[in-house]
């Protein structure tokens, strides 16, 4: 009795164990698919806003020697980092958000602190820059220009394809 119950603990132990390594070799392929995910985002932002730069006749690689920018993610940091609201950091909100393909980025140029440039591509392709102006309590926007763009593909990786798959494949099949 003593050696079945030994045998059978064994096994119980053994399951255990094997299933801690597989939710860990899971834990490993989602991290190495958001990597991926996070790499390819990056390539396609910069893919987009070269676009852009090319549209309106400036070179991106002199451009970022000689600028700042910012997008909506650092500007939500410098609002939490503000402790309050800040008219001017509200005002650029408003600007810097709503749908574009790729990022919205807001571009500082040779250090001018009181003038901005928003570029972005929006959802039809179109390439956009928003000159704005900053006034005493907030930005104003002197004007804005579109210029036709390119399309550029936005591929996913086969790990988020196989992740919705699977998520997909458990709904289906629930206990």
């Amino acid at each position: 009795m003593r050696r079945w119950l030994f045998i059978l603990l064994v096994i119980l132990l053994s399951l255990n164990f094997t299933g801690a390594v597989f939710a860990k070799d899971i834990k490993k392929e989602d991290l190495e698919c958001i990597r991926k995910q996070e790499i390819r985002t990056k390539e396609f932002n910069e893919q987009v806003i070269r676009d852009v730069f090319a549209s309106f006749g400036h070179k991106y690689d002199e451009i970022i020697d000689q600028s700042m920018y910012m997008n909506m993610i650092d500007l939500m940091k410098y609002t939490v980092l503000s402790a309050g609201e800040d008219p001017h950091l509200e005002s650029l909100k408003k600007y810097m958000s709503g749908e574009s393909t790729g990022e919205k980025r807001l571009y500082f140029f040779h250090g001018h602190p009181d003038e901005a440039y928003i570029f972005y591509k929006d959802l039809k392709n179109q390439n956009n820059m928003l000159h704005l102006k900053k006034e005493s309590n907030n930005w104003e926007k002197q004007e804005k220009i579109t210029k036709r763009g390119k399309r550029i593909p936005f591929k996913r990786e086969k790990c988020e394809d196989d992740y919705f798959m699977k998520r997909m494949f458990n709904n289906l099949y629930q206990k």
